[in-house]
């Protein structure tokens, strides 16, 4: 099916079925029926859909051809699934842009309150748009930078905060720490070449001061060869209630 020309819901809808059908083959039983389930397959006909449509006008990702975009960005954008991370109450994506991968997520983890931060306008519009249309009904966006400490977002309130595609290990964490729930976990998608910053003794000794625990799960994409990384930086309460994360540090 080609599927680089404009689409209707009615066409797509069968292409997304027979995507996660192949994806779901992958996950833990008790997680696919949330990437299968009716709700979850027509709310991803209808970003797709809105994707590709405004791709056309503004740069949101460089293929938008939903067949494309299936197969890359939406199932990589599940690999929480994939390792059998369990829905938080409340999910931070830093960077969201075009919908990754804050959209599947919200979908396949409906309870979810999902907040989306963007620092571009017209990304944060189109992200808005989304929630509206999707519909998202526990999505919200931020337009502003985690990092600006004017923004609106409530400190230690997020139990999960991903990022995909956005900074290094270390930059990444000190955007979330401010943010990240007492036992809150950041989830960042990274390549082999990344985690050589693991072992970096200064990094080694942020953790261990932030009361911070990093863990590295492989995942394999259905139809791709490689595997991925997950980087998995967990926080535990620091002893006796201490804090040592103010602005990040």
């Amino acid at each position: 099916m080609d599927t680089s020309e404009k689409t209707t819901a009615t066409q797509l809808l069968p292409l997304v079925r027979q995507s996660m059908d192949d994806f779901s083959a992958a996950l833990p039983a008790w997680e696919r029926m949330a990437v299968f389930g009716d709700a979850f397959c027509a709310g991803l006909t209808s970003f797709l859909a809105l994707l590709a449509e405004a791709n056309e006008v503004m740069n949101l990702t460089s293929n938008a051809d939903p067949g494309h975009v299936l197969a890359t960005h939406v199932r990589d954008s599940l690999a929480p699934l994939l390792v059998g991370l369990k829905a938080p109450r409340s999910l931070l994506d830093i960077g969201t842009g075009g919908g990754f991968p804050a959209v599947p997520l919200a979908l396949a983890w409906p309870t979810t309150v999902v907040t989306m931060s963007e620092s571009i306008g017209k990304k944060a519009r189109f992200l808005e748009i989304l929630v509206q249309n999707v519909p998202l009904p526990k999505g919200r966006v931020v337009h502003a930078r985690v990092e600006d400490r004017t923004n609106t977002l409530p400190e230690r309130a997020f139990d999960m905060i991903t990022a995909r595609g956005v900074a290094h290990i270390a930059t990444a964490l000190q955007y979330a720490l401010p943010l990240l729930a007492s036992n809150g976990r950041l989830v960042l998608w990274k390549g082999e070449r990344d985690l050589a910053e693991l072992q970096d003794p200064p990094f080694v000794a942020r953790l261990r001061r932030v009361h911070c625990m990093a863990t590295v799960l492989d995942y394999a994409l259905p139809g791709v060869e490689r595997n991925s990384k997950l980087v998995i930086l967990q926080m535990t309460p620091a002893p006796g209630g201490r804090s040592s994360r103010r602005n990040g540090s």
